[in-house]
């Protein structure tokens, strides 16, 4: 199949990388850049950093702070953390909410924690990670910036119907490769495609915007994005 990638490029590529192995043909549409912001982290201490996303390593983190526990959402954000010199690693293998549960199986109540996050973010993390008898402290250390088009090879296997199939791995990107689509009069073979989604929540604004074709993952984890995509 030839399949439609948003992914930002690094993590696009690798993404890539892994269709081809699997023998389908993959086209780079990055819909968003992501930039590491100014503001530096809160004031510690803290008693683990957790961290939602791979896209979080963008911005410079003290070196301090590598010597706490890091719990991160799933294995590639562990991945990644390691190769950044954090040596404490967990990884939840899921979303948020095992990433919330995961801490509070694995801290005391009541620790304070340092968590890294996206300018655009779920905004009921914190309150879940409360919720669980924690403290959680929030960075917003980087964003996810919309790209003003889709990219040309994008926009021209789309126009010449060669796009079998779309990822998606977020409910931002997808909202944002819609808009981009619908400003580049490419909705229609847009949508025609099989829009392969993470999570039922990533998967809503394809619905309404009138997709026929959704297929959702059985958990949020690459692997089963690309069991559901198929063969």
């Amino acid at each position: 199949m030839r399949v439609l990638v948003l992914r930002p490029r690094t993590a696009g590529e690798r993404t890539a990388a892994r269709l081809r192995a699997r023998g389908h043909e993959a086209v780079l549409a990055p819909v968003t850049a992501i930039a590491p912001l100014d503001a530096p982290p809160p004031a510690g201490p803290f008693s683990a950093v957790l961290v939602t996303s791979p896209s979080a390593f963008a911005a410079p983190i003290p070196d301090g702070l590598k010597e706490l526990p890091l719990l991160a959402v799933g294995g590639r954000t562990a991945e990644v953390a390691r190769g950044r010199g954090f040596r404490n690693v967990e990884s939840a293998d899921g979303d948020r909410h095992a990433l919330v549960a995961h801490a509070a199986q694995r801290l005391p109540a009541g620790a304070r924690l340092l968590l890294v996050q996206g300018r655009d973010h779920k905004e009921d993390t914190a309150a879940l990670l409360a919720a669980a008898g924690l403290t959680p402290v929030p960075w917003i250390a980087y964003a996810a910036e919309t790209l003003p088009a889709l990219s040309e090879s994008a926009a021209s296997a789309l126009g010449e119907g060669r796009i079998d199939a779309v990822l998606h791995y977020s409910r931002r990107s997808a909202e944002t490769a819609l808009a981009l689509a619908e400003a580049a009069g490419l909705a229609r073979p847009f949508l025609a495609g099989l829009q392969v989604c993470l999570s039922a929540d990533v998967a809503e604004p394809l619905v309404r915007a009138g997709a026929a074709r959704i297929v959702t993952a059985a958990e949020p984890q690459e692997e089963a994005l690309f069991a559901a995509l198929g063969d």
